[in-house]
């Protein structure tokens, strides 16, 4: 999502940002395979939404690296949060198709 930021703002490398997107839309993408090839994971991805969790730092600046984190999980953005941010919060979003 930073990356998408920096596009906006900076006309950045946008293969870059779509990389990020692609990552996060594919989060819940587990590769499993029958004895015959077939993936079966893209069917328990699709059996929840997917979400990400978003931290913004109000006191940095839109076009600031560090303005926006977006995390993958609740546990990454957890994790983060202890070492980073102890009183900061993230909030979960759910990704528009």
């Amino acid at each position: 999502m930073e990356a998408l930021v920096l596009v906006a703002e900076n006309g950045g490398p946008t293969r870059l940002a779509r990389i990020g997107v692609m990552r996060a839309l594919n989060r819940g993408h587990v590769r499993e395979f029958t004895e015959q090839g077939a993936s079966l994971g893209l069917e328990k991805a699709e059996e929840r939404p997917m979400t990400v969790w978003v931290y913004v730092d109000a006191s940095k600046q839109v076009s600031d690296v560090d303005h926006l984190k977006v995390f993958a999980s609740e546990e990454a953005a957890e994790r983060w949060l202890q070492e980073n941010d102890p009183e900061g919060v993230a909030f979960e979003y759910e990704v528009l198709e």
